[in-house]
């Protein structure tokens, strides 16, 4: 008897669907593979829940599990690992079994842009990195940067509205952004660049971040992408400006001849290079800033202290600072480190090439054992499940500017240089490349900013969005963060443009 069209349409539903739920029945893990979370729904698996609160749930499965467990979200089995030293030594610097740039591929393109060919070229993408971190480790490039970075953030606030101010509350989350990322675009794009065209769009991408992240539809994240193509849009006019390339930085023009030279020099695919370039030197150095003054505002004792540090290292020959000097002050450093220890939350991230297997736990631990990873899974190592441990932090959600001072080891940071436990920039090749430039921008704006200008601190350090950026980078402030900013009649040293 022949099926009615009812019956047939019911039919194509109901097996596939069948088949689906089989299929999530059977997911399991064998006994030498890490513990396996499923979750409840055919296909989604834990994503839901992953989605919803990202932290706590990852966190709640580490308090159950351990520090290695598997999830199956979205048809994906995703191992997360809380355990520094298993993801230092046996994940990050594994380059035979994982790999970084295939797991990239999977969200490069529709965050940037550029094309398919770009995206699967992976050894272009190798090339380009190679370049990055051999510019990048670069003493003379890092200071033809900051020099220019230093010029034109002294420039910014000595010839803005708020070199007159006089006790005027703004929000210290703006004006750090608009001053850094301008300053910091200059000196790697060069005067050319389009920034006032670019700022504002590039803003409102980066608040929908996330939603290019987790793979949300086009309709869905409509005002996202109208962003993105008004910045490429932007760049596509930039990069294809041989004269304003030419006055950019040598990291850019060298970028820009590997790009020339390969078969991926349209507009579009320049372009969503460049946009790649801009995101990774913006969205995390920034925010990283203004995290670092923000806390040290609100702690009037470190403050004070680092007010009184600053004349110590001015040099009236020169008149300028002694940068190099600046950068290895202890209270300095330790307040940008315990910065990006409360306020970083990247996810380290690797594609499973071949089965691998892991040594968990001590090696001389009779408890310790092998654990198998399968080829085609992806292993996350997010920052927060180590930098937010209360075995190793006490009282770990608060910012201890004096954390990483020597006097505090063994009792504000348990063993942490031993378990590895501080690892906000990943490691192992693709070790971010920018760490040391990002540490100089926060040195940069803590210096010119305290020098100018007296920081009441009015309100409250403002707690950072969690659940919608979770593993995206640094953290933004779920508001804005106001003081009351003074400028100095007389600085606390007087620094010539």
């Amino acid at each position: 008897m022949m099926l009615s069209s009812l019956e047939l349409i019911a039919t194509c539903i109901v097996i596939p669907f069948s088949f689906v739920i089989l299929r999530h029945l059977l997911l399991s893990a064998t006994k030498d593979e890490p513990p396996f979370v499923k979750g409840p729904v055919p296909f989604l698996g834990s994503a839901l829940a992953y989605l919803r609160n990202p932290q706590q749930f990852l966190h709640g499965l580490q308090k159950k599990y351990g520090p290695i467990f598997t999830v199956y979200i979205a048809g994906e089995r995703m191992t997360f690992i809380a355990d520094p030293k298993i993801g230092n030594r046996q994940v990050l610097n594994n380059r035979n079994s994982l790999s970084f740039l295939h797991f990239q591929q999977k969200y490069s393109q529709s965050f940037f842009g550029y094309t398919k060919a770009v995206a699967m070229d992976l050894d272009f993408q190798q090339k380009l990195i190679h370049q990055i971190n051999t510019v990048m480790s670069s003493k003379p490039f890092l200071a033809e940067i900051t020099k220019t970075i230093r010029t034109t953030y002294l420039g910014l606030i000595d010839n803005s509205r708020y070199a007159k101010c006089n006790g005027e509350v703004i929000d210290l989350y703006q004006f750090c952004r608009y001053n850094m990322y301008y300053s910091s675009a200059q000196a790697l794009f060069g005067p050319g660049f389009p920034f006032e065209e670019i700022y504002q769009p590039y803003l409102c991408f980066e608040d929908d971040l996330p939603k290019f992240a987790r793979g949300y539809p086009r309709f869905l994240n409509s005002k996202g992408y109208k962003e993105q193509k008004k910045v490429l849009d932007e760049l596509g006019s930039y990069v294809m400006d041989p004269s304003r390339i030419a006055q950019s930085s040598a990291l850019i023009r060298s970028l820009y001849d590997i790009c020339m030279a390969s078969t991926h020099k349209s507009p579009a695919d320049v372009a969503g290079f460049f946009f790649s370039v801009l995101l990774a030197s913006k969205s995390n150095s920034i925010p990283a800033a203004f995290w670092t003054l923000a806390n040290i505002v609100a702690d009037t004792g470190i403050k004070a202290e680092i007010e009184e540090i600053i004349p110590k290292y001015y040099v009236a020959e020169k008149d300028d600072f002694d940068w190099n000097e600046l950068q290895k002050v202890p209270l300095i450093i330790s307040c940008f480190k315990e910065t990006l220890r409360l306020n970083g939350n990247g996810i380290s991230t690797r594609q499973v090439m071949q089965d691998l297997t892991l040594r968990v736990g001590n090696p001389s631990d009779d408890n310790a054992k092998d654990m198998r990873l399968r080829a085609g899974s992806a292993v996350l190592l997010p920052m927060s499940m180590v930098h937010w441990n209360p075995d190793v932090y006490p009282n770990p959600m608060k910012w201890i500017g004096r954390r990483y001072l020597e006097e505090n080891e063994g009792v504000l940071v348990h063993g942490g240089d031993k378990l590895h436990a501080y690892t906000p920039w990943g490691g192992g090749p693709y070790i971010c490349p920018g760490r040391h430039l990002a540490f100089e921008e926060a040195v940069i704006q803590i210096v010119y900013v305290l020098n100018r200008f007296d920081i009441e601190h009015i309100e409250d350090v403002p707690t950072f969005v969690i659940d919608d950026r979770y593993g995206t980078g640094v953290f933004r402030p779920a508001k804005g963060y106001h003081v009351k900013l003074t400028r100095r009649k007389t600085p606390l040293v007087h620094v010539a443009q």
